[in-house]
């Protein structure tokens, strides 16, 4: 659905429309939207399917309205086997870059299935070029993130199982002409124990990724890296709010100084409390501050986005448990760390809400997100701030 930026209230909503896929009428999911410099919006997600599994799905959108095109790539035309499309991104030029896992095989049970980037053309959604990296023999890698330089080139993070059978943080650079791969970063943590890359941030001539990384059985750390555009690893630093907790970072922003903030939420072993966490450090790696939020009843909030603006300030935007239900929160920090406001919603019936995105723009804060109501069942929701 696209809004207006200044009523977006359902009588001012521009348009709206949907794609459910034509031939088997399963399930339909949306991961990642991304709206090109014609004001287009691509879509992309996953599509269930009786004979070939999940496929990914991409499809794009005039300004206007109008769906213009939308493709389906299946792991297998002969198998039923599993492809998920999770993130999406354009250039300048309006090419269209999607990341997500393909299964490829099957290994003493287990799947086995490579990070694939593909670009497509923005006139039609034909392919450009499709890569993979398939990782270590008989393994599982996925791309979960992705971001671009000014070049288009592809900057993918994720996780790809190790030789120990764990997963590491995995980054991989993906050349805009060709789609060569051109270098591959991993973050391994403790034996045994799945580490996960959460976001990824090209600015200037550097790449910031963040994950979680486990350095024992029951502590999980937040990962945050800096990279050059050619691959080479500046810094790498790590965060714990105590012993004993497992922290799991969901979002990732850069300021034009370089600075990186990374929030998301952290559970203590064994879990009754969850604290939603923001934790920020300079261009060189050096820990600024941390803040920790939790609702002072139920002991639980997280933080799911963040985005900052060219001065540093910040806005973040998740849920907390309130009573018998969640409430939406929202809120603004500075640059220092100091919270200038912040808001709970539960929804136009009081039931309860939760936001899932941000986007600043020019003329407010926007929230994507989802509310409970009274006829039951929850409903997508747009708010602005």
């Amino acid at each position: 659905a696209k809004f207006s930026a200044d009523n977006g209230a359902a009588s001012h909503r521009i348009w709206a429309d949907t794609w459910d896929n034509p031939t088997e009428h399963r399930d339909d999911q949306t991961s990642a939207i991304a709206v090109d410099r014609t004001g287009a919006l691509i879509v992309a997600g996953s599509s269930d399917t009786a004979s070939n599994g999940w496929e990914w799905v991409v499809a794009k959108w005039s300004a206007g309205g109008t769906r213009l095109w939308q493709r389906t790539f299946a792991a297998s035309p002969l198998t039923d086997w599993n492809a998920y499309a999770w993130d999406v991104a354009c250039d300048a030029a309006g090419h269209i870059y999607v990341c997500g896992t393909v299964q490829t095989n099957t290994h003493d049970s287990s799947v086995v299935a490579s990070l694939v980037v593909r670009k497509l053309a923005s006139s039609d959604g034909h392919v450009l070029w499709t890569r993979a990296y398939a990782g270590n023999p008989n393994s599982f890698n996925q791309g979960s993130k992705l971001a671009l330089d000014t070049a288009g080139n592809v900057y993918c993070t994720g996780y790809g199982q190790s030789l120990r059978g764990d997963s590491d943080i995995i980054t991989c650079r993906f050349q805009t002409s060709n789609g060569h791969l051109s270098w591959v970063g991993r973050i391994g943590g403790a034996k045994h124990r799945d580490d996960e890359g959460a976001g990824v941030v090209v600015r200037g001539s550097n790449v910031w990724v963040t994950g979680g990384e486990y350095t024992s059985a029951s502590e999980r750390v937040v990962a945050l890296a800096k990279y050059t555009l050619g691959g080479h690893r500046l810094w790498l630093r790590t965060w714990l709010e105590h012993s004993g907790t497992t922290e799991h970072p969901y979002a990732l922003a850069v300021d034009a100084h370089g600075d990186a903030v990374v929030v998301g939420a952290g559970n203590n072993n064994p879990v009754t409390h969850e604290h939603a966490f923001i934790v920020r450090w300079n261009s060189v790696g050096r820990l600024r501050w941390r803040r920790i939020s939790y609702n002072s009843v139920s002991h639980e909030a997280v933080w799911r986005d963040v985005v900052c603006d060219a001065t540093g300030r910040i806005w973040v935007g998740g849920h907390e448990v309130a009573g018998s239900s969640d409430s939406l929160l929202v809120a603004r920090y500075s640059a220092t760390g100091k919270r200038v406001w912040d808001s709970s919603w539960k929804g136009p019936d009081g039931l309860g809400g939760e936001c899932d995105a941000l986007c600043l723009g020019k003329t407010g804060l926007f929230i994507g997100g989802s509310v409970t109501t009274t006829v039951g069942g929850d409903d997508a929701a747009a708010l602005k701030y």
